[in-house]
């Protein structure tokens, strides 16, 4: 009898003022414990810094990481590499333990376009 381990993220972007537009993917990831997890956000336009939050169930926001155009941030198991563009940020979670089953924010200070 075999047991799989599974976790499910899923990948909320919410976005408040001045009309920004982000182009969230994968609107929910389900991986298996042990895996990479990867997870992207996107905006219209340009920003120097993208931030990173998780929220397990039941529990307040928690600041993972903040990634910038010129290099890797690394937060145990969770890494950013550099922005692309400007536009885009990624999350990858390596080797995903079952604890981190939850929701994960990627944000971005909507006064400060480049």
């Amino acid at each position: 009898l075999a047991y799989i381990s599974t976790i499910v993220l899923f990948c909320f972007f919410p976005v408040s003022c001045c009309e920004a537009q982000v182009d969230q993917s994968p609107q929910s990831l389900v991986t298996g414990e042990g895996e990479i997890a990867t997870m992207s956000c996107a905006f219209i336009s340009k920003y120097q810094t993208f931030h990173w939050y998780q929220q397990l169930p039941g529990r307040g926001l928690t600041y993972l990481l903040s990634v910038s155009p010129q290099e890797n941030a690394t937060q145990q198991l969770f890494v950013g590499p550099p922005l692309e563009d400007g536009k885009r940020s990624s999350l990858h979670i390596t080797d995903s333990p079952l604890g981190d089953s939850g929701s994960y924010l990627c944000a971005v200070d909507a006064h400060a376009p480049l």
